[in-house]
């Protein structure tokens, strides 16, 4: 359920009144019954056959609140506004998770002249995992903030003229946290308890703990741009600025300039514009990041960093017969230094960090995006990326192993979390001839094997699995049931009481494609572990009423 509202009242010819209110909650109920996962490769292929007990139940609510002011007096000169705003954000979320897997990993026949094709061969492992799960995370962030600008021009003759705008901000941030984690698993393997221990029962892994904190974040903001136009020759922006903060847990002060070069020639290559931006990022860490996977809490987690670099270029042009259909191409590059990284791994949807700012790394790509009315009145695009994001976590020597190769290869970084080298997405719509009203559209979306690596054991081989490339195909079809321009002709219509409304059908993953997600890991008593892939959902119908006021 989600409800929003947003009102504004101007109470004065210069000023405003705003009030943004949002209420979401959500539940999450999961239970399993059994799954049967068949994996391997031409000749060698296994299978795993679990029956559950037990369900997940999870539930998430959310509450926001805010308002704002603000002055813009009608000045013919010397042109400012003022902001004050300030809101107030609520979350809780509660993880309920107690399952009971009873699991059987097989070789299965894959020889079609067998008689026993496709039948169990031979037991690898039989075994229980029971997972128990019962978290509630609470946090309150109350914020005051407050913005402005001021814009005055330079000089203006026939040549050409300058302006100046400067802006600037100030936010102070009030974080309150409340976390309990209560989470254990137990593997068994054969009838013995993993890790095995001939005089215990042992737990595989157990997690309790309980953080309250509260703190304070300041910071600020100033940023000055400078304009420079002459008609028909260039139109120049260089803008200039600084941000600042602090924050009370970790008493961590930081200052981070940045600039952006912003240059359009206006002769004949008018419909072109070249963009140059460099600067520190420093980025203070929320409740997440400091949490390590034992549930502890690190309250000297740093900022984490980076320096970037960004070029760009655009260039509008004009398609068909008649150079009347208008096109927008975007190309940019990008490089990315990045220190006291906070790492992290992705265990299924979670992510799980280490706590502390134990790595560094550098991200460096490309994107390339198209759009315009490849059919007139309907917009379509194209993108395209290349990224390369490494990591090296401090005070380890990364290894490498090929397969069937006895010894690894040292190497001076890893692929990060989201090192995907190639994703392309497509997006193309289209109406009856002769009917607006009536439209389909397809979106394709492809993209290379993100990394993962070993639970428990991801640092020195870390990361050095992917999952197999994504893929997937959508199409929907939609219709406008009223428009109010319609009202003329259709006074009694049914829906006359909205501005538009539009009904569509959808169809997710149409060529049912079974992407990866996840992989969930099996021990033998042997202490031999079988990765077993996890997919996402397959073809899906979505059907959707959209009405606007």
């Amino acid at each position: 359920m989600d409800i929003q509202a947003y009102l504004t009242y101007d109470i004065h010819r210069d000023w405003q009144l705003a009030l943004m209110g949002n209420f979401n909650q959500s539940r999450y109920q999961y239970r399993p019954t059994s799954r049967s996962t068949a994996f391997g490769f031409v000749t060698y292929a296994l299978r795993l056959f679990s029956v559950f007990e037990g369900q997940e139940d999870d539930r998430f609510a959310t509450r926001m609140g805010g308002i704002s002011a603000t002055y813009l007096p009608a000045k013919a000169s010397h042109p400012f506004f003022l902001k004050f705003l300030a809101s107030t954000f609520t979350s809780r979320e509660v993880e309920g998770i107690d399952i009971i897997g009873n699991y059987r990993l097989s070789e299965i026949d894959i020889n079609p002249g067998s008689e026993n094709f496709e039948s169990e061969i031979a037991v690898l492992g039989t075994g229980i995992q029971h997972q128990y799960v019962r978290n509630r995370l609470d946090f309150q962030v109350t914020q005051v903030n407050h913005h402005g600008g001021l814009e005055w021009p330079a000089w203006m003759s026939e040549s050409g003229h300058s302006g100046h705008f400067l802006e600037w901000g100030a936010n102070v941030k009030h974080e309150w946290i409340l976390d309990q984690l209560n989470e254990w698993e137990r593997l068994d393997s054969a009838g013995y308890s993993l890790q095995y221990d001939p005089d215990q029962v042992l737990i595989n892994s157990v997690i309790k703990s309980k953080n309250e904190l509260q703190s304070v974040k300041i910071s600020g903001y100033a940023q000055h741009q400078w304009t420079y136009k002459v008609p028909d020759v260039i139109d120049l922006q260089v803008t200039a600025g600084v941000r600042a903060g602090y924050w009370t847990l970790n008493k961590e002060t930081y200052l981070t300039p940045r600039v952006q070069l912003l240059w359009q020639p206006l002769g004949r290559s008018r419909r072109t514009t070249w963009r140059l931006a460099s600067g520190l990022y420093y980025q203070p860490p929320f409740y997440r990041e400091l949490r390590a996977i034992s549930g502890q809490v690190n309250e000297d987690v740093l900022a984490q960093k980076s320096f970037h670099v960004v070029g760009g270029w655009t260039w509008d042009f004009f398609l068909g017969k008649k150079k009347d259909i208008p096109f927008h191409f975007t190309a940019e590059a990008y490089y990315k230094k990045l220190w006291d990284m906070v790492s992290y791994d992705v265990d299924n949807v979670r992510i799980r960090y280490a706590g502390e700012n134990n790595a560094t790394g550098d991200i460096a790509g490309v994107d390339f995006r198209i759009n315009g009315e490849f059919v007139p009145d309907a917009e379509s695009r194209v993108n395209i990326s290349i990224l390369r994001a490494r990591e090296h976590l401090n005070g380890i020597q990364h290894l490498v192993r090929d397969v069937g190769e006895p010894e690894a290869t040292p190497v001076d970084d890893v692929p990060r979390p989201t090192d995907q080298l190639i994703s392309l997405s497509m997006f193309f719509q289209d109406y009856l001839p002769k009917n607006k009203n009536i439209r389909a559209h397809v979106q394709f979306n492809v993209g290379t094997g993100l990394p993962f690596g070993i639970p428990n054991d991801n640092i020195v081989y870390r990361n050095t699995y992917r999952f197999a490339p994504y893929h997937r195909l959508d199409i929907g079809f939609s219709a406008k049931l009223w428009d109010r321009s319609w009202a003329g002709r259709r006074p009694a219509h049914l829906l006359r009481f909205t501005r538009n409304t539009w009904v569509s059908l959808e169809v997710f993953n149409l060529l049912g494609v079974r992407n990866e997600a996840s992989y969930t890991w099996i021990k033998t008593v042997y202490n031999t572990q079988y990765g077993v892939p996890n997919y996402l959902t397959s073809r899906s119908l979505n059907l959707r009423l959209r009405m606007d006021f």
